[in-house]
């Protein structure tokens, strides 16, 4: 049999492609890997993340742990990740708030978009928007309408100025162009009791709270935030359906790796937490937390941070929110 030196050119030259991707997605054994939470133990972010890091650590074959680096608004934790090794062992798992700090803070000592790569969108959630039960709007569109016919007479709740439930509600107003009074209080808990006692009408919440007060009579669900209705609750409509066509909001988590990560290492953990998302212990979980799964490639989630951050920052802008 002859073979052509062009052809055998070519079969080398595939090898050593083949070879170099393989080396590319390794990660270095006997070294130690780090998924960094940028909060304190024991919330949803750090539960998650020690959830990840063991279903993770199972499919790779060797152990990931978290380090919790907590402080400043995540931007510790983050700063840490960005300054990781590139090479798979350091990552960094992140709340939406990596989205909104770039718009609330002027001076960072990272880009989020230029110091990362984003390796996935792990999951998102919805807010659900509910009113006091003496409120007498029992739709989006009738919130609106009352709001319209009454400026400046109705009080949102926040757990505090530049939280992710403040920016969606001020989204809320800035998209509907009406004018309600932000009332902030020192945490969700507060903000809750505020509505049950009707010193504010309206409220963004996380579904895993709100729903239960809505089942329980003592407060009213107009609908949730997120783009599409959801099957952590079913029967309740979007606000984009049901009077504000196009808003969407959502709380969401996703993970980061140092920006030099070569790309073939990056797809090869995005593989792995598509897998750990679709295992049956992380979807129950999800489900109890009313999140839901994301799973999107290196490139959307991406492009999903750039376009978030943007939103976030044109609505700090017009909205005058304070910066630090």
């Amino acid at each position: 049999m002859i073979v052509s030196l062009r052809s055998l050119a070519l079969g080398a030259a595939a090898v050593a492609a083949l070879s170099l991707s393989a080396r590319a997605q390794d990660i270095p054994d006997g070294k130690l890997m780090r998924l960094i939470v940028p909060y304190a133990a024991g919330g949803t972010t750090d539960i998650m993340g020690r959830k990840l890091a063991q279903q993770l650590g199972d499919r790779l074959g060797r152990q990931v742990i978290v380090e919790n680096r907590g402080g400043a608004g995540g931007s510790i934790g983050t700063e840490a990740a960005v300054r990781g090794d590139a090479d798979g062992t350091t990552l960094l798992l992140h709340s939406g708030a990596i989205a909104t700090e770039p718009a609330l803070k002027s001076k960072l000592p990272y880009d989020a978009t230029k110091d990362l790569t984003a390796v996935i969108t792990l999951v998102k959630g919805p807010f659900a928007l509910v009113v006091n039960n003496q409120f007498p709007a029992k739709n989006t569109a009738e919130l609106l309408a009352h709001v319209r016919a009454n400026p400046g007479k109705v009080n949102f709740g926040t757990p505090g100025p530049g939280t992710s439930v403040h920016l969606a509600s001020e989204y809320f107003q800035a998209m509907a162009k009406i004018s309600i009074t932000h009332v902030p209080y020192r945490g969700s808990s507060a903000a809750l009791t505020a509505l049950l006692s009707n010193e504010v009408q309206m409220l963004i919440d996380p579904v895993t709270t709100s729903k239960k007060f809505v089942e329980a009579g003592q407060i009213r669900g107009l609908a949730v935030t997120t783009a599409q209705r959801t099957d952590l609750w079913p029967g309740m409509p979007t606000i984009a359906e049901s009077g504000l066509p196009g808003y969407e909001a959502s709380v969401w988590f996703g993970v980061f790796a140092p920006v030099k990560v070569p790309a073939a290492t990056v797809a090869r953990l995005n593989k792995e937490m598509v897998a750990v998302l679709q295992s049956e212990d992380m979807r129950k979980w999800l489900a109890q937390e009313s999140l839901e799964a994301v799973g999107d490639s290196p490139a959307e989630a991406r492009d999903f941070l750039s376009k978030d951050i943007e939103r976030w920052k044109a609505l700090v802008k017009s909205a005058g929110i304070p910066v630090e």
